[in-house]
């Protein structure tokens, strides 16, 4: 199965975000995208929706503002 729509959906999420946000983007990247390779998610909008989740519950991309 391929993963290119994480790697798509991670660049969206990364936009005029902090550094640390984006580091944690792909750490989450990184395990979410072992999870869908190994059959944990049903279907590519289950990744996409747990991916945002996890995304929008990590600290440091809630508290983080944008940078310029």
């Amino acid at each position: 199965m391929t993963t290119k729509f994480l790697d798509r959906l991670a660049e969206q999420l990364r936009a005029r975000r902090s550094a640390a946000c984006r580091r944690a983007i792909s750490r989450i990247l990184t395990a979410v995208k072992s999870r869908f390779e190994a059959g944990d998610y049903p279907s590519q909008p289950e990744a996409e929706r747990d991916f945002r989740t996890q995304v929008e519950a990590e600290p440091a991309c809630r508290e983080a503002k944008p940078e310029k």
